[in-house]
């Protein structure tokens, strides 16, 4: 009896852990060349503290374009499982999107466990026009997007200055899109502090088209380029947004903060010195290298650089294990939780080996230093980055690698029918 209840009571703690907060954000369309905390000449400052107060990955992979990235980290799975392979706008396209009867992603489910949930910034993978209840049956408690181009309705177009959001099914004008989502995050975040919450902040910057922000109105560079760095400057200042809120609340403790990019640049920069190809829809391992910071300190001290691999589909595993959620029995799960590579275990067997990328039909696969891919290119990145060079026949490890990578490239299915459905 006493033994019984002992272990009733060992239950009762462990139910009774706080659940961490969960901030995930996700810049679109910027690589690592724009980071300078990675090597850029381009200075981030406040990106740069979250890498310096946690851990920032050398090696994670997106998909090398935007949609098929978010629907492979909202779901847990590849693009040849979910269907969303290449590009796809259901707003623009008159299109229903991302059906929720045939998806559960993350949001849902931390919903169903007691978490309060947001999205601000970009969702465009349903219709919110004509589906405007869209974002609650995804998960999401609260939300304040730009529900992208719409067909047909050209106010809906714009997503910077008077841009139209929609904020918890209704719509209106912002003077700056940007800064009014992030408004309202902080907001939230004050709202929820006394509870376990998830940010999903998808970032309308920078993307295209390309404008000058409330910083720099006053002096717009003419010249694609400075336009670009100008919005990276901007999306770097809405991040420090969002950590001085977390922080300045008392929040930091029990506050796991993501920062990664959803595909390559859109615009070429450097590394380490050296121009970097833009990254957008690029074939190669330019396409789908994003930076990925995590800042938790009920984890780790921070100050880590990782050689970690990471891919989009370890995120939802990754936030069922932080908030001590056993995935449900009938949810397929592609990747594996990052938790144990926060913690700074030296298990290999806690860890990934390869990570995966697509972009239609075609298929990348990587370790830490060898990438493959279905056209039959082989190249060692750790000496050709930019994969210009064959390995060297003299290369004795070299087929062994080669061999792995093709095999387990050539295990994956075929891609599932898009199901980006009709009304």
């Amino acid at each position: 009896m006493i033994k019984g209840s002992f272990f009733l009571f060992l239950a009762g703690l462990a139910s009774a852990a706080p659940k961490p907060n969960i901030v995930f954000i996700l810049a679109d369309d910027l690589g690592r060349d724009w980071i300078s905390s990675y090597g850029s000449k381009h200075q981030t400052p406040n990106i740069d503290r979250l890498a310096k107060e946690g851990i920032r990955y050398e090696t994670a992979w997106s998909m090398p374009l935007g949609s098929p990235s978010s629907v492979t980290l909202l779901t847990g799975q590849y693009p040849f499982r979910h269907g969303w392979t290449s590009h796809h706008d259901p707003p623009r396209e008159g299109r229903e999107g991302l059906s929720p009867k045939k998806f559960t992603t993350f949001a849902r489910v931390l919903r169903e466990y007691g978490y309060s949930t947001v999205i601000g910034g970009k969702w465009q993978i349903n219709h919110l026009g004509k589906r405007p209840n869209s974002l609650w049956e995804h998960g999401f408690d609260e939300h304040c997007v730009w529900p992208g181009a719409e067909a047909g309705k050209p106010e809906t177009h714009g997503k910077y200055w008077k841009a139209l959001l929609q904020a918890n099914g209704r719509r209106g004008r912002a003077t700056y899109g940007p800064d009014s989502i992030n408004g309202y995050l902080t907001d939230f975040i004050r709202r929820s502090k006394d509870r376990p919450f998830l940010i999903y902040y998808p970032m309308l910057l920078a993307h295209g088209p390309y404008a000058s922000t409330p910083h720099n109105q006053d002096s717009t560079p003419d010249e694609k380029e400075g336009l670009y760095a100008g919005n990276v400057t901007y999306l770097d200042h809405l991040v420090g947004k969002i950590i001085n809120s977390i922080d300045e609340l008392g929040l930091r403790k029990n506050t796991i903060v993501f920062f990664t990019g959803n595909n390559g640049s859109a615009v070429s920069g450097t590394l380490n010195g050296e121009a970097y190809p833009k990254g957008k829809g690029g074939e190669g391992d330019w396409g789908a290298h994003v930076p990925f910071i995590v800042r938790a300190p009920f984890l780790s001290e921070g100050n880590v650089v990782s050689r970690d691999l990471i891919d989009f589909t370890d995120l939802y595993p990754t936030f069922l294990d932080l908030a001590g959620i056993t995935p449900p029995e009938n949810l397929t799960l592609d990747g594996k939780s990052i938790v144990p590579s926060l913690r700074g275990s030296e298990d290999p067997y806690q860890k990934r080996s390869w990570v995966y990328s697509q972009l239609g039909e075609f298929r990348m696969i990587r370790d830490w230093n060898h990438i493959v891919d279905n056209k039959g290119s082989f190249h060692n990145l750790a000496k050709d980055p930019r994969q210009e060079s064959p390995v060297s026949k003299l290369d004795k490890i070299a087929p062994g690698r080669r061999q792995r990578l093709q095999m387990i490239l050539e295990r994956f299915p075929e891609n599932a029918t898009s199901p980006v459905g009709e009304f």
